[in-house]
């Protein structure tokens, strides 16, 4: 395992009150010496669990997750807790009831900075949790984590809540075990499209901000003015970016070092890390130096308040530790890349450097009397057995031997060229090797010294370390802002219930095509919260359902949007529904994925959330399907009452606008010319009145006899749905004209199924209609008739 990995461990445990099932849960973070703790209350399908994983989920090298969970007794929701976990890459460890066991107060009270008791009551709760993890990591058996760690609150509630299918359906991250499709320069991912930063802590930093998008307006508008302030000053941006970012290591892993140093736990810190130290001080004394002069030009608050007093503050905390590291390392040559100790740094080494200084002067002077010696040209030569040793050429020098063979030692004749050493040379060497070695046993005890020196000040490292990676990620937005093909704007969030966004587009499809069309989004709680939008295949409908709920997530993460107008309210969550396929290795079909994610959906959803639904109920018969799809969005958009937006080609469920309040139709448009079809990929007000698929297929040249096989089919089917409807009119019990235009037009416009229904219940009040004289019990038997069918066309 890396050194420098960072261990994280979440322990759950799953417990039911009341037939209601709670979850308590802590979570360790090592590196940060924190404890977190929350409890919930979720649903069958685990939906705020999966939230959770997905927040505390590494996604890079960097970091090992371990989750310790008491799975649940029920076997359905056993497999449920499975399947959620499957998902993601990290161990599982399943833990037992007597694993939970109460919390053991003096074990805890080692590892903890305070008291446990005096901590506040809401960070009290989860001991069975606090109980597993301590005793699972074995904290408090190590000495190096004797009152190091904190215990705070997991506030789930802080962020918008993403799970896995919507990370997914919005191509956020690469999915897991899928390589990704290679399109070149252009990314194929949401993260890989906003990925423009520099630092190793910024790139970890964006992936953690993707994942927990901010609830609070105040928060998101913090970043929002710093994104703009970076926007607009492009030459402070790019010093940024070329002049600090790019002279910045790796601090989050830094930091790890010296906290491992500070522990006395197992390192590879080296004098070279105190030097990125160093460096770090520099590139902070850059910045401040840097902002002062933009400072003396416009005095802007952001300068102020984020980059000049939190630097300086970082600044004064390392002021020690810059002299320090001055005085025992030589600098000048680990720009070189040769980290020692300076020994001016110690008296015993400036003594032994004295002594290897002479011993090198020694040996000079040796090389020197036998180069005159002997006549010849004598160079000297390092060796791993002798050290030092004497060079010369061969022939030159077997002539200079013979005055006095038994004084020149031979060692080695290779390529013309002799080795040989004397006893004087020999002597030398032998008193430098003795002072070297000794020079670097004290070294090192120095290099120790210096670390525990450099290691006390690893808290501001981490706080170095987060200020720089914000900057980071708030940077590349500024840049993503700036660079992308058409102009994007700072969204505007409001208490009031309304959604504008105004010329939208998709990041990722802009990437490749700048010209792509664009479109616009206006929802409001009232009249226009449910969005049912129909058009032909590949016409835009999915694409445009998706970039809408990218131009919201990057809203919440504190990011422009592709958009020239963007007012928005908080959006709790983002739920999908698109895109179901099977499982055939837990015998799931498609129309069974779809109706789970359906009913996940149903009960996570809130009134401020935000679903997106694609193609519902494609998975059963026609006339199911449709079905199933309208009493989906008639319960979101009567119960839940949340902003949603409804892709279907049911274009039956258009009808739903004139029955439910706050249902709008929606239309992308294309152009029909001699059966041929051409997308304009706008949305547009309104419903279409016709299926485009025959004009699709032939678009994508599917072979002639199948088409004209496939209109045959289409027409058989129109025929025999007509030539139902035309029971419904009788020379004697005209029932359509006994009836308003408005329940006509509804069972006209019913399934195939409600038809057939409608069709037998006729059937039942033929004979009656027939017998009865009176006009006033006639009207009377209608109207009761028109109740009866309107609850079956429900």
């Amino acid at each position: 395992m890396d050194q420098d990995q960072n261990l994280l461990t979440l322990v759950v445990q799953i417990v039911y009150i009341n037939n209601e099932r709670h979850l308590n849960c802590a979570y360790l973070d090592l590196d940060k010496r924190m404890i977190e703790v929350c409890e919930f209350q979720d649903n069958e399908h685990f939906s705020v669990f999966e939230c959770l994983v997905l927040q505390v989920n590494p996604t890079g090298q960097d970091a090992k997750l371990t989750v310790l969970i008491q799975m649940p007794e029920l076997e359905s929701e056993n497999r449920k807790v499975r399947d959620i976990l499957d998902q993601c890459e990290f161990e599982v460890i399943e833990k037992n009831k007597k694993d939970f066991s109460e919390i053991n107060i003096s074990n805890l009270n080692k590892v903890l900075k305070n008291n446990f008791n005096t901590y506040r009551v809401e960070e009290q709760i989860c001991t069975q949790c606090i109980q597993c993890l301590i005793e699972h990591t074995r904290l408090y058996k190590d000495d190096t984590n004797i009152q190091k760690f904190n215990i705070g609150l997991l506030n789930l509630n802080k962020f918008m809540r993403l799970d896995l299918a919507a990370i997914n359906a919005l191509m956020i991250f690469p999915k897991q075990g899928i390589k990704q499709f290679d399109n070149g320069n252009n990314a194929s991912t949401l993260v890989d499209y906003l990925d423009r930063c520099i630092t190793q802590m910024g790139k970890r930093c964006l992936r953690r901000w993707i994942k927990m998008p901010l609830q609070s307006i105040q928060e998101i508008n913090q970043r929002l003015n710093i994104v703009e302030f970076l926007y607009q000053n492009t030459s402070f941006r790019a010093f940024l970016n070329e002049d600090f970012l790019k002279r910045i290591p790796d601090l989050d892993k830094l930091y790890a070092k010296f906290y491992k140093v500070a522990s006395d736990k197992r390192n590879n810190a080296n004098l070279s890390d105190c030097v990125k130290v160093y460096q770090l001080i520099q590139k902070i004394k850059d910045i401040i130096k840097k902002v002062n002069q933009e400072l003396n030009q416009s005095q802007n608050p952001i300068l102020q308040d984020i980059f000049l007093i939190p630097f300086e503050e970082n600044l004064s905390d390392f002021e020690r530790l810059e002299e320090m590291i001055e005085k025992s390392i030589d600098l000048s040559k680990a720009y070189t890349g040769e980290f020692i100790v300076n020994p001016r740094f110690s008296e015993k080494l400036m003594q032994l450097s004295k002594n290897i200084t002479q011993c090198m002067n020694d040996i000079e002077n040796v090389r020197l009397d036998t180069e005159a010696e002997l006549g010849i040209t004598v160079t000297l030569i390092e060796s791993g057995t002798y050290t030092y040793i004497f060079e010369a050429k061969k022939q030159s020098a077997d002539e200079a031997f013979r005055k006095n063979p038994k004084k020149y030692k031979t060692i080695s004749v290779k390529n013309r060229a002799l080795t040989f050493t004397v006893e004087k040379l020999q002597s030398a060497v032998a008193d430098y090797v003795n002072y070297r070695d000794l020079y670097q046993e004290v070294q090192q005890e120095k290099v120790q010294e210096i670390l525990k020196i450099v290691c006390s000040y690893y808290p501001v490292m981490e706080q170095a370390s987060r200020l720089i990676s914000e900057i980071d990620v708030l940077s590349s937005f500024a840049s993503v802002a700036r660079n992308a093909p058409r102009a994007f704007v700072r969204p505007i969030f409001i208490e009031k219930k309304e959604i504008l966004l105004k010329e939208s587009r998709h990041p990722l499809l802009e990437a490749i095509d700048s010209t792509c069309i664009v479109n616009d989004l206006e929802m409001d709680r009232k009249s226009s919260r449910l969005h049912i939008i129909t058009g032909p295949n590949m016409g835009g409908k999915s694409t445009y359902i998706r970039q809408i709920a990218i131009c919201v997530l990057l809203a919440h993460i504190g990011c422009f949007v592709p958009c020239s107008t963007a007012v928005l309210p908080i959006i709790d969550a983002i739920i999908t529904r698109v895109g179901a396929s099977d499982v055939q290795t837990k015998g799931i079909s498609t129309f069974m994925s779809e109706m789970l994610e359906a009913s996940c959906m149903l009960k996570t959803a809130k009134p401020d959330s935000l679903i997106i639904i694609d193609e519902l109920g494609r998975g059963t018969s026609t006339s199911e399907g449709f079905g199933i799809a309208w009493a989906i969005a008639e319960h979101i958009a009567k119960q839940i009452q949340s902003y949603c937006l409804f892709a279907t080609h049911f274009h039956e469920m258009t009808l739903m606008e004139h029955e439910i309040p706050g249902v709008k139709n929606y239309y992308v448009s294309c152009v029909t010319e001699d059966d041929k079809i051409t997308m304009q990929y706008k949305v547009r007000y309104g419903a279409v009145d016709r299926s485009y698929g025959l004009l699709v297929a032939e678009m994508l040249k599917f072979p002639k006899e199948v088409i004209d096989d496939a209109k045959q089919k289409a027409l058989e089917l129109e025929t025999f749905e007509h030539n139902l409807e035309s029971n419904f009119i009788d020379e004697e019990v005209p029932i359509f004209n006994n009836i308003d235009d408005e329940l006509q037009y509804k069972i006209r416009n019913s399934t195939l199924q409600q038809k057939e229904k409608v069709i037998k219940e006729a059937e039942k009040w033929k004979n009656e209609l027939k017998n009865e004289k009176n006009s006033q019990k006639k009207k009377e038997i209608i109207e009761k008739r028109k109740q009866i069918i309107l609850k079956l066309l429900k």
